[in-house]
Parts: structure tokens; sequence; C-alpha cells
């Protein structure tokens, strides 16, 4: 009798466990349901774009037959640009084609969005990237040497311009950073404050009377009384590094090594805006030292001896300026680096340029002006 009353138990156990829901015997976890299918399609561009300023971009939407569309919305860039609305009692089945302007856009990656409106209410998204290469093909310019000045073979030069009669210079490297005056007829160190050991130094501008330096991985800047030296503040900002710096006479005007260009508030050093910087091939990558000249932004290209001309309203490259050999082989050592650094005195309308660790500073002529 016991060993019965044993087995029964054992069974209604064993029921009991086959039917739990871990067993998935009498209830099964709920499969997801699917994702409802799309009524449209994005047909054309069917990939990312790439095309110059100015150029249309097709756009195709396809629908069924049988699906009426009430109206259509085209973005680029977050701007609308085109809105098409069916007429009372019209089918808009099938497919539906539009051309968008890049007329006037500014170089550089943009979102395509096309939002489409059915009956009772409901709407689809569609995207694509569309890259927008420059227009302008980069006038060659050549130069000649005006003269040449000595320049110290230490300085591993970050940022350089000329203001009332002197050159400034920002250097750069951990330990031997720091921000100075210099004669520029003798290429002597009158005035000198170094950064802490900490920080490497970057770009630099002189902006009325006050210095701003960037510093390369460490978001914070600094700004200097140019007469005396002394920190009048110190400033953090978004950009992930800094790299080259010039002002417009309102902005500061940081780059970043990439061929992203960003217009800073002075006080805040907050993002105003930003370009991307195009020629009619591909991005102007690894921007470096900057200088604005009569309108333009001129910027060194890291690892490279051009300079180029860019248009900071749309971030088209203007011209190139290709300044290989300017610095002697007799003048080179292993210590020396590239290319880094352009002055413009405005009064005179010179052009000043040297590199990293280079012995000599050059004024040049330029039929870019």
């Amino acid at each position: 009798m016991r060993k019965i009353y044993l087995l029964t138990i054992t069974l209604l156990l064993l029921i009991t466990v086959s039917c739990g829901p871990k067993n998935g015997v009498t209830e099964r976890s709920s499969a997801k349901m699917p994702k409802p299918s799309r009524i449209s399609s994005l047909t054309e561009p069917a990939r990312p774009l790439t095309i110059p300023v100015g150029e249309e971009v097709n756009v195709q939407l396809s629908t069924p037959d049988t699906i009426s569309v009430d109206s259509v919305q085209l973005f680029l860039g977050g701007e609308l640009k085109i809105t098409f609305s069916a007429k009372p009692g019209e089918v808009t089945g099938g497919d539906l084609e539009f051309s968008v302007s890049t007329e006037g856009e500014t170089t550089g990656k943009q979102g395509l969005r096309v939002r489409v409106f059915f009956p009772g209410g409901n709407s689809e998204n569609h995207s694509q990237q569309i890259t927008l290469l420059s227009d302008l093909v980069p006038v060659n310019y050549s130069y000649r040497i005006v003269n040449e000045y000595a320049h110290d073979p230490e300085a591993y030069t970050q940022g350089l311009q000329y203001d009332d009669g002197w050159l400034y210079e920002g250097t750069g490297n951990y330990g031997t950073s720091s921000i100075r005056r210099v004669d520029l007829e003798t290429g002597e160190v009158s005035k000198i404050r170094n950064l802490d050991q900490s920080l490497f130094g970057e770009g630099m501008t002189v902006f009325g009377e006050r210095i701003y330096q960037v510093t390369y991985k460490s978001q914070v800047g600094f700004i200097y009384d140019k007469s005396t030296f002394e920190e009048i503040q110190k400033v953090y900002y978004q950009n992930r590094e800094g790299w080259g710096l010039t002002h417009n006479g309102e902005e500061l005007i940081m780059s970043d090594g990439t061929h992203i260009i960003y217009f800073l508030d002075p006080e805040m050093f907050t993002i105003n805006r930003q370009i991307e910087v195009y020629h009619n091939e591909v991005p102007a990558q690894s921007l470096n030292e900057l200088e604005y000249i009569n309108g333009r932004i001129w910027a060194n290209r890291y690892y490279t001896d051009e300079i180029v001309i860019i248009d900071p309203e749309t971030g088209k490259v203007e011209g190139r300026i290709n300044l290989k050999g300017i610095l002697k082989r007799s003048d080179r050592k292993s210590t020396t680096d590239v290319l880094n650094g352009i002055a413009w005195d405005a009064e005179r309308e010179r052009i000043f340029v040297t590199g990293k660790f280079w012995p000599k500073l050059f004024e040049i002529k330029t039929d870019a002006l």
C-alpha cells in the first residue's frame, strides 16, 4: 500500500514538472511578432551617393499600384526641399520620381530623407547618405622666396602669427610646449611662457589683446594677455583634439586633424558651426595649422608640403600651393619635421612660412594673392 502511495506522489510530481512553463510542453513562449513590411521603397538612390555640389539627386519612390499616396516630403540636410501632394481622387500608386537640387549647398555629408504619407494618417520614412564634393577644381598656385630668416631649430612649431611687428609662435611636444614672442629679423625669442609638462601645445592665435592657445588631447585651452603672457582664463572645448587655430575677427577657427573646421565662440569656446572641407575628388584630410587671409582660410596639411586655400562658407578648396623643396636638403637634419606654420602681415601683404624644427622661416610671394 505504501509503495502504491509513493508511486502516485512521484507520478504527480513528474506531471507537475513536465507541465511547468519552462518545459514548453503545454505553455510555449510567445513568438515575436514579425515587423510589418513597408508599403513603399526607396529605389533611387539605392546606396550612399557621392556627387559634386550643383548636381541634382534623382529620387525614385516605389509603391504598389493599388496603394495611393497622399503626399511626399523630401529633405536634404534637414531642410525641406520638395513637397508633393496628390490631387483629390488621383491614384498615385506605382513609381514617383523627383529631382532634388544641391545648388548652393555646402560640401560634405548630408542626409537625404523621404517621408511618405498614406490615406488614413500612416507614414513611412526612408533615408540615404549624400556626400557633396566641391564643384571646383583647385587652382595650383606657384610661389617664390622673397626673404629667409633665422628660426629656432628646437621649436616644434604648432601655431604662427604676425601681429604688430612681432611673430607669435606656439610650440608643442610634452615638456617643451610654449607660447613665444619672436623677433622676425633675428629669430630671437623676446618673451616665452611654458606650458605644464603634462600638456602638449597646439595651435595659437592673437585675437585683439589676447592670445588663444589649444592643446592636443587634453581638451583644454588657454587665454593669455598679449602683452604680459599672464593667463587670463582656462577654457574647455568639445573637440576631440586641438590642432590649428586662427580667427576671422569674430570667431575662433579651429582644426582637429581631420577635414572638418570648427568656428568657435571666443568667450565660451562652444562650436557655432562647422564645415567639411572637400575638393573635387575627396575630402582634404589632415588639416593642421591655420591662417585667415583676405576672407579665406589657409591650412597646412599634415605630412604634406601643401597649403590649401578654403572658402569658409562652403568648405570648397579653391587653391593649392605646393612648397616642396622650400627647405633645402642641406638645411635638414634627422630631427627636421614637416612644414607647419603660416603667418600673414596684412599691412605689408607678406606671408611667412616655416616648419617643425626648421632652422629657417621664409617670406614668400604667391600668385594666390
